[in-house]
């Protein structure tokens, strides 16, 4: 009985892991564009508090899956209510949104690199 839980327990801890990004990424990046920070605070108008972040930045675009051509990128921001940093990942293909990703665990890798984004942090209405 103690092996079978002992095999679970393993099982569990190998499910939580997650490996970092391959360096080929890391070194794929690159300063997001004037467009990518644009378009990131025009698809988030209107659906959160303008003014309500303290701090704001976004990572460097990186070639995620080559082959197929699909970039991501990082946000992230402390507001008043919370302070602690919030992470979004985003995921690009053909300047299409492919998907959004509250607390990914790439935007974490110690190699991204963040700028600061006051577009996103001064955003109005």
């Amino acid at each position: 009985m103690k092996i079978k839980f002992l095999a679970y327990a393993a099982l569990l801890a190998l499910v939580g892991c997650q490996t970092p990004a391959p360096q080929s990424v890391a070194d794929s990046q690159r300063p997001p564009s004037n467009a990518v920070r644009r378009e990131y605070v025009d698809a988030l108008r209107g659906t959160i508090k303008a003014g309500n972040f303290v701090k704001a930045e976004i990572s460097s675009v990186v070639l995620l899956i080559p082959e197929k051509q699909i970039y991501a990128y990082c946000t992230r921001t402390t507001e008043r209510a919370y302070p602690k940093w919030s992470y979004i990942g985003l995921g690009l293909q053909h300047n299409m949104i492919l998907y959004l990703k509250k607390d990914d665990y790439r935007c974490h890798d110690k190699r991204l690199r963040y700028y600061d984004f006051p577009e996103l942090r001064n955003m109005k209405y």
